[in-house]
């Protein structure tokens, strides 16, 4: 979020030729990891390699927005149901995680009759891969695994569903 224009393109850029390269495919979706700038956006649209960023964290589902006349697809990241509030925070245990995990599972479930919904649980190595931490990430996902009402996805998985489903809007004035 520093970063002037040109060098947070180039930035961009390496990043995306880095990871085609090591893993043998280009990266479907964006996320910064402290912030976006002003530009981020209009940048991974004008590269052109990514399907949908995750620099948001205003809503629930999946959204359509303009960018320099083109529709682009944010997939919201959630801080919510993240590991990160294991660190320093009330929620220590991989049990509270678990606990924490299946009480928003249960409710968006609850209310998915009205609404859609779409829950993301944010991950780290180093955070939730801990064993005592990794032991309620495995109570979660014993929870919701045969689910036969729920879908478990990537975030890339969930961006084609939503660019299949829901279209963007027509952009005709």
């Amino acid at each position: 979020y520093r970063l002037d224009e040109a060098t947070e393109r180039r930035e961009i850029a390496a990043a995306y030729a880095s990871i085609e390269r090591l893993i043998g495919r280009a990266p479907e979706g964006w996320y910064c990891r402290y912030a976006p700038s002003v530009h981020t956006r209009a940048l991974l649209v004008e590269h052109g390699g990514f399907t949908y960023d995750s620099d948001a964290y205003n809503d629930e589902l999946p959204y359509w927005v303009q960018v320099a006349g083109r529709a682009h697809l944010v997939v919201p990241y959630s801080l919510v149901t993240n590991d990160a509030k294991l660190v320093g925070g009330p929620l220590v245990t991989g049990r509270a995680f678990s606990d924490f995990l299946i009480d928003a599972f249960d409710q968006l479930v609850d209310e998915a009759d009205e609404h859609p919904r779409m829950m993301s649980v944010g991950m780290h190595a180093r955070i939730l891969g801990q064993a005592p931490r990794a032991r309620g990430l495995q109570r979660f996902l014993d929870h919701v695994q045969g689910r036969s009402d729920v879908w478990i996805c990537r975030r890339g998985d969930l961006a084609a569903h939503w660019r299949a489903t829901v279209p963007p809007p027509s952009t005709s004035a």
